[in-house]
């Protein structure tokens, strides 16, 4: 029936989401197709004058680039990190603010608030928490250790930082998306599965979540795809410091375009990082997909 309702209004769906597809294709694919995979293949220095078409050389000077390779793995272990705490930590809290809870709504809003923040504002927080408020939870508690710790000196340390804020800001969206997807779940099927003895921690594992693979495709596709582009924080927190060590992919091609002014370079820096969040966001989609029809 509902395959009928869509053949018979299909010509509508199109024409609702042509809007979108003219402005993406104006925003995003253009640009992309026909500015940044052709400048890819030229040596464009903007200081110089330099714009020689060189072929792929670009892309092979990038296998023997020792700071791009660093910041792929760099890159891959912070989105590993923040896609899987955040949407944990997202679905729990969410899972929590569905319930009969007091002040539901007030609840709600302050684990969401800090994703309306822009990044840099983020950042300028958490900087001031680094470097102020934990020296001073050390003297309270006559620690040395955390009052004298730095977490920006080293790269780890400094990992973890970027980590703790990201995760933060981007919970509370994901959270959003959780509950809304926990709100649609058939009541019918879950008092059913309580009157089995499924509750508690049970009924999410075989329920819930099965139930809920829709949302959890949507979420691990904007976390991942966020992680992968991962700056503001980033830039803000320790501009890819100490010694380059946080430096992400987008971090990396950022210097080369407006530090070191060889846009070329960059661009082709650029392909290789919308290649890799395609494959990676391909594969994902093509995994959650298949457990959405299980469910």
């Amino acid at each position: 029936m509902n395959g009928l309702i869509y053949k018979k209004r299909r010509k509508f769906y199109i024409l609702f989401i042509m809007p979108a597809f003219f402005i993406y294709t104006f925003s995003l694919a253009g640009p992309l197709v026909f500015g940044t995979i052709p400048s890819s293949l030229f040596e464009w220095n903007i200081m110089k004058g330099v714009h020689d078409f060189i072929g792929l050389e670009n892309f092979a000077e990038l296998l023997t680039d020792k700071e791009f390779l660093h910041s792929i793995v760099f890159t891959f272990m912070l989105a590993i990190v923040t896609v899987l705490v955040s949407n944990i930590i997202g679905f729990l809290v969410a899972t929590m603010v569905n319930d009969k809870i007091y002040c539901k709504s007030i609840v709600r809003a302050f684990f969401f608030i800090p994703n309306i923040i822009s990044g840099v504002m983020v950042a300028m927080l958490w900087t001031f928490i680094f470097q102020k408020v934990t020296p001073a939870i050390g003297q309270l508690m006559h620690s040395a250790a955390i009052e004298n710790f730095s977490w920006f000196s080293r790269g780890t340390s400094a990992f973890w930082a970027i980590c703790i804020v990201s995760i933060w800001q981007g919970m509370g969206f994901l959270m959003i998306l959780y509950l809304t997807g926990l709100q649609t779940l058939p009541n019918d099927v879950l008092e059913a599965s309580e009157l089995d003895g499924c509750t508690g921690l049970s009924q999410i594992l075989r329920i819930k979540i099965p139930l809920l693979m829709p949302t959890i495709t949507i979420n691990l596709f904007i976390s991942i795809a966020n992680g992968f582009k991962a700056f503001d924080i980033i830039y803000a927190l320790t501009q890819g410091g100490p010694s380059k060590t946080t430096q992400t992919v987008a971090i990396n091609l950022y210097d080369d375009a407006f530090s070191k002014f060889n846009m070329g370079y960059a661009c082709a820096k650029s392909v290789i990082l919308f290649l890799i969040i395609i494959v990676i966001t391909g594969i994902q989609m093509g995994i959650t997909r298949r457990k959405e029809v299980q469910a």
